[in-house]
C-alpha cells in the first residue's frame, strides 16, 4: 500500500476553496488532495474558477487524486436538511443529483480526479424513503459518463439506511462493473457498524477503491484526526493490505478552532504514527 496521504478539501468546505488552502495543504506533505464538489467550497460550473484551480495545482505540485460528488446543493441548504439523494425513488428529485453528479465528473476530468466519490443516499433519517432501485436507476445513468470521462464511482458506506456495509457491498457486487466500486469511510463504518466494524471493513475492502480516513467516539460523526477516537486502525490497514490495496489514503478532517496549519501539523505527525501499520506497495 502506498504510504503517501491525500487531503479531502472537506477540511475547507465552510468557505470558497483559495490558493492559500491549497498552500497550508502541500506546506505540511500533502502531495495529493480529494476536491469537494459543493459551494460554497467549488463550483464546477465556473470555468474561471476551473482554470484557476488546474494552476493551483500544477503551482504547488499537487495531484487531484478524487473528489466528492454533492450530495448537497449548498452548504446553506444541508443546514437546512436538504440533500441531494442519487437514491430518492422520486425521478424528479433525482435529477439535480444526477445533473450536479454528472457536471462534476466531466468538470474535473481534466485535473486527473478520477475517483469521484459518490453517497449511496440521503444522510441519516433524511435517507429512510430512499432505495436502492432508484440507486440504480442512477447507477446506470451515470457509468457511461464515468466511461466517457475514464472514472471510477466509489460508494460510501455512510450513517443510513443504504449505507451499512453489508448492503451496500452486496448491492455493488450484483452491479458487478469495473467502474463501479466502494469507498471505505472509516468514522462512518465505527458509528454504523459498532462492534462489528472490523468485520465490515473486511466485507468492503475486496471492493474498495477508494478511502475516507478519520475518527470519532462511535457515536458522533465529529471527524477527527485519526488516532483521537475510538477507530481500531492495525485491523483496518491489515485488511486493505490483504487486498493489495493500492489506492488513495484521504484524511477528512473537520477544522477545529485552530488555523488551518496547526490542523495539518497534528494530522501529519499522527498519520506517522500509523505509517508503521501499512506495509509499502510492491516494486
Amino acid at each position: 500500500m502506498a504510504r503517501d496521504y491525500t487531503l479531502s478539501a472537506h477540511l475547507f468546505a465552510y468557505e470558497a476553496l483559495r490558493f492559500e488552502h491549497l498552500k497550508e495543504a502541500a506546506d505540511a506533505g500533502f502531495s495529493k488532495i480529494e476536491l469537494w464538489a459543493m459551494t460554497p467550497n467549488f463550483d464546477v460550473g465556473d470555468e474561471a474558477k476551473l482554470d484557476a484551480l488546474k494552476n493551483w495545482l500544477a503551482d504547488l505540485s499537487l495531484t487531484a487524486s478524487s473528489f466528492h460528488a454533492p450530495f448537497y446543493a449548498d452548504l446553506s441548504e444541508a443546514r437546512q436538511g436538504r440533500w441531494l439523494s442519487l437514491a430518492d425513488p422520486d425521478a424528479g428529485a433525482r435529477a439535480e443529483a444526477l445533473q450536479k453528479t454528472t457536471s462534476a465528473l466531466r468538470a474535473f476530468r481534466p485535473l486527473g480526479a478520477r475517483i469521484a466519490v459518490l453517497h449511496p443516499s440521503a444522510p441519516g433519517r433524511a435517507g429512510d424513503g430512499d432505495t436502492y432501485e432508484a440507486l440504480e436507476a442512477s447507477i446506470e445513468r451515470l457509468l457511461p459518463v464515468a466511461e466517457e470521462t475514464d472514472a471510477v464511482l466509489a460508494l460510501e458506506n455512510i450513517p443510513s439506511a443504504l449505507g451499512c456495509a453489508e448492503p451496500l457491498a452486496d448491492f455493488v457486487s450484483r452491479i458487478d462493473h469495473p467502474r463501479l466500486r466502494i469507498c471505505i469511510d472509516t468514522g462512518h463504518a465505527l458509528i454504523t457498524e459498532g462492534e462489528n466494524t472490523k468485520n465490515a471493513v473486511a466485507r468492503l475492502a475486496p471492493l474498495c477503491a477508494a478511502t475516507h480516513l478519520h475518527d470519532n467516539d462511535g457515536r458522533n460523526d465529529t471527524h477527527q484526526i485519526p488516532g483521537e477516537g475510538a477507530f481500531e486502525w492495525p485491523s483496518f490497514f491489515a485488511a486493505l493490505d490483504a487486498q493489495g490495496y493500492a489506492g488513495t489514503l484521504a484524511l477528512e478532517l473537520r477544522r477545529k478552532d485552530e488555523p488551518y496549519a496547526e490542523t495539518l501539523a497534528t494530522a501529519a505527525r499522527a498519520m506517522k504514527t500509523l505509517t508503521p501499520h501499512i506495509k509499502p506497495s510492491p516494486a
